[in-house]
């Protein structure tokens, strides 16, 4: 059964307070729910492959995604890169569209992020105050990462009443459009979410930063970008052509500074959990059912050793709930 939609992106920091103010109260997200848990929970632990986890986590919603903030206190996470790169594998940025970039830019730096000096027309590199890669981009009919192409699935369910929230403010920043990953086989990473109904839109090779479309593809200097529709965002593999990609350190684990795991809507867990299994997907445990009956989830890694999580909704009353996200 097929992948539905980017149901969030999980952002791993160091300081949760700081990382509200940019993108709570500066970005204009909102927030759904925040909560924590100690040393001592079997099913965090069991879930993150880990022990003894203690983290607090606040959800909060872009507009047609959610973004997971997660500070773990039990076990002190890494930096893979200090300051992050988008020339390392794994989940190396997102792209956020914006109602035009100057305005953007200058909100961004006024709440403590940075400007990398790659651009386009239509795209900006910055940073939040954490250093981790956004590009901001402003529609274009002509690109293949069009916010306004995309759509939202709402799963049909029988059960529950939707939870009352706050919508995002959207006064600079529309969407989180999609979530970048780079790879040096980015062949294998199609194939494996082609197995879950994500196909590739739109391909493009560039040999010089004079062929980029976007100011990620001028950072890298030249390679290949494939665009592959998730319904309500996009995500972009790209793989550069320079033969000096950094790897992830083998010891790496799922919680890690900067944007550490990507969760995916399923229409059915048990079903895409094997299909996935079959073509590559390792799992720290056996997806399972969230207390309260409302969803079912499961968090392992891709081909590439990137984090993904697996999420069906069972009930309106879902926490991260479909139904409220929109273009």
């Amino acid at each position: 059964m097929p992948i539905t939609g980017l149901n969030h992106v999980g952002l791993s920091t160091p300081d949760m307070a700081r990382t509200l103010a940019f993108y709570r109260d500066g970005l204009g997200f909102s927030e759904i729910v925040s909560f924590s848990w100690e040393a001592g929970t079997p099913g965090a632990d069991a879930g993150l492959g880990l022990k003894d986890t203690a983290a607090e986590i606040s959800v909060l919603i872009a507009g047609n995604a959610y973004l997971e903030v997660l500070h773990f206190k039990n076990p002190v996470p890494i930096y893979f890169d200090q300051p992050p790169t988008l020339n390392r594998q794994g989940i190396s940025h997102i792209g956020l569209s914006v109602r035009d970039i100057p305005t953007a830019v200058e909100l961004i730096t006024s709440l403590g992020g940075g400007v990398i000096d790659q651009s386009t027309q239509t795209s900006q590199l910055v940073t939040d105050p954490d250093g981790n890669i956004i590009e901001l981009h402003v529609d274009s009919a002509h690109d293949p990462l069009n916010y306004q192409a995309l759509r939202t699935v709402v799963p049909a369910v029988s059960t529950g009443e939707p939870n009352a929230f706050t919508s995002p403010s959207r006064s600079v920043v529309t969407g989180l459009s999609f979530a970048g990953v780079t790879a040096v086989n980015a062949q294998e990473l199609m194939d494996f979410y082609q197995v879950a109904g994500i196909h590739s839109t739109h391909s493009h090779q560039w040999s010089s930063p004079a062929e980029a479309q976007r100011a990620g593809q001028v950072a890298l200097g030249s390679g290949a970008s494939h665009v592959l529709d998730l319904s309500n965002a996009y995500l972009e593999i790209l793989e550069p052509a320079r033969a000096n990609v950094l790897g992830k350190p083998a010891s790496a684990r799922i919680i890690e500074y900067g944007f550490n795991h990507l969760c995916f809507d399923v229409a059915d867990i048990a079903s895409t959990h094997a299909d996935l299994s079959a073509v590559g997907m390792r799992c720290f445990a056996d997806w399972t059912n969230m207390p309260g009956g409302t969803s079912a989830m499961g968090y392992a890694l891709d081909p590439a050793g990137n984090p993904i999580e697996l999420l069906q909704h069972l009930s309106a009353s879902s926490l991260m709930w479909p139904g409220h996200l929109s273009i």
